[in-house]
C-alpha cells in the first residue's frame, strides 16, 4: 500500500489483514482519495476477496473514485482467466 498524492496504490495480493489495516486506514481518508490503482507483484493473484468488497464498498460510498479495473468491469487474472461483474446505479 502506498499513497501518492491523491492516488492509493494496492497490491493485489494483500491478505486479510491488510485488507484490515486499509479498512481503518481509508476510513478517515477517504474523502482525500481520488483513485485507486492495483499494482500486481508476485503471482499477481488475489490472496483474498476481501479487497474486492472493500474496493465495491469504497466505491459505492464516494461515486466518483477512480478505480482502474472497476471501469472495464472485468480483470485478468491470468491462470484463473477473467473475472466479470455487474454493477447496477
Amino acid at each position: 500500500m502506498c499513497i501518492d498524492g491523491d492516488i492509493l496504490e494496492l497490491d493485489i495480493e494483500m491478505d486479510l489483514e491488510e485488507v484490515k489495516a486499509l479498512q481503518v486506514f481509508v476510513k478517515d481518508r477517504l474523502g482525500y482519495i481520488e483513485e485507486i490503482s492495483l499494482l500486481r507483484s508476485g503471482t499477481g493473484l488475489p490472496t483474498t476477496s476481501a479487497l474486492f468488497s472493500l474496493l465495491f464498498c469504497m466505491k459505492k460510498v464516494k461515486p466518483s473514485l477512480k478505480i482502474d479495473f472497476m471501469n472495464t468491469l472485468s480483470l485478468d487474472l491470468e491462470s484463473f482467466g477473467m473475472m466479470y461483474w455487474n454493477t447496477h446505479e
